[in-house]
């Protein structure tokens, strides 16, 4: 499953980023089951989504419990499934 973190946090500059992206990369390497795919920002907004590739969302909690949000930020996720985990249920 696709989990999409949405991190309602402005990243000021290329120097955050560089550091946000190592510190994403080091935490998801300790959690079976979670792999970083890319950080995505929409237009407009002060955020930034993390694409994470789950192999269950107990998976990609268990990250979340490493690796917090910004403090003061607010984050919510969502959980995308692909054809053959929608039609298991």
């Amino acid at each position: 499953m696709i989990i999409l973190k949405h991190v309602e946090h402005k990243i000021e500059d290329s120097d955050e980023f560089e550091n946000l992206l190592s510190h994403v990369r080091e935490t998801t390497s300790k959690v079976d089951g979670v792999e970083f795919k890319d950080i995505y920002f929409p237009k407009g907004k002060d955020e930034f989504i993390l694409a994470m590739d789950c192999t269950n969302e107990d998976k990609y909690l268990e990250w979340r419990d490493i690796c917090p949000p910004p403090l003061g930020a607010k984050d919510w996720y969502e959980v995308l499934l692909s054809k053959d985990e929608y039609f298991s249920r």
